[in-house]
């Protein structure tokens, strides 16, 4: 397997509601819903695939308590896209775009459960480190 036959990861995110979090990931971050079933449902954006499933208040991993890390070609592009809708979230469910001492670009979000997600590009030395398409270095 020289190429490889990983494609790409598809985190569960747990959720108390699936349609607000559909309306949060949907309407706010700009995925698309393609499969949607009785508390589950398969989105995409690009190449991100994200799995949020509704669970129940006694579930072993409770809902909220994910942490995902989307890699970007272009941080600030994305954050000037979704700055209205992120703007207008409570502070505590949304951070600003910032660069950081570990060379990456960040913004990150809430969903209404509490999972963090984080978007983040490499710069400086770290500049376009998972861009798969490049040639490598």
């Amino acid at each position: 397997m020289a190429d490889g036959n990983l494609i790409q990861a598809t985190p569960f995110l747990g959720v108390s509601d699936i349609e607000q979090a559909l309306s949060f990931y949907c309407d706010v971050l700009g995925f698309g819903c393609f499969i949607k079933q009785r508390g589950y449902a398969y989105l995409e954006r690009e190449r991100v695939g994200l799995r949020l499933l509704e669970l129940d208040d006694d579930a072993p991993n409770p809902f909220g308590c994910s942490h995902v890390y989307i890699d970007l070609i272009d941080a600030a592009g994305l954050y000037g896209e979704l700055a209205n809708a992120i703007t207008a979230l409570p502070p505590e469910r949304r951070g600003g775009l910032r660069n950081l001492p570990y060379g990456q670009c960040e913004f990150w979000v809430r969903d209404p459960d509490g999972n963090l997600v984080t978007f983040g590009e490499g710069i400086g030395a770290n500049a376009h480190q998972w861009d798969y398409r490049l040639e490598p270095r």
